[in-house]
């Protein structure tokens, strides 16, 4: 199985100029317009959506990360975090266990079901968060080819001082 791709400032070996070169052009090719992430979409389940869809949004672009080929990531987080948050809310003021009655008439405590769907929104949030770039290490790898960019920028402009 193939290693997974990395851009070129992650680089570790050692390139040859053309390489660098066919790496450079390739990512130049999949650079991708924002214009679509302006405006929320219309199938963001409510105003709590809306406003993280913004929030986020406007907090990428100070990282220059994301574009239009993530809308749909981003809509499903922001749908997947207002979820979470009403689950949150519902759940404030329950127990964590309820009692239930079964079929044949005897009861017993089982855990709210609320809590499963807290936890199933947490879980479809890490997910996307994590292929969105809102994890600390997904960010710390953006911070990494950023600094190499940098770098490679000031050596391209000033040599090897």
């Amino acid at each position: 199985m193939a290693r997974p791709k990395k851009p070129l400032s992650m680089q570790e070996g050692h390139l040859t100029v053309n390489q660098q070169t066919e790496k450079r052009l390739q990512e130049e090719i999949i650079e991708c317009a924002t214009d679509q992430l302006e405006k929320t979409p219309s199938w963001l389940r409510d105003n709590i959506a809306k406003k993280e869809w913004k929030r986020l949004v406007e907090q990428f672009k100070n990282i220059g990360v994301i574009s239009n080929l993530d809308l749909n990531n981003l809509g499903a987080y922001c749908n997947a975090y207002s979820s979470y948050l009403e689950a949150t809310k519902e759940l404030k003021g329950q127990a964590l266990t309820i009692e239930y009655t079964n079929k044949g008439g005897s009861t017993n405590l089982i855990e709210n079901p609320l809590i499963k769907i807290q936890i199933k929104y947490s879980d479809e949030m890490k997910r996307y968060s994590s292929l969105l770039g809102l994890t600390i290490d997904s960010r710390l790898k953006m911070a990494t080819i950023k600094l190499n960019e940098t770098k490679k920028d000031i050596t391209d402009e000033f040599g090897d001082i």
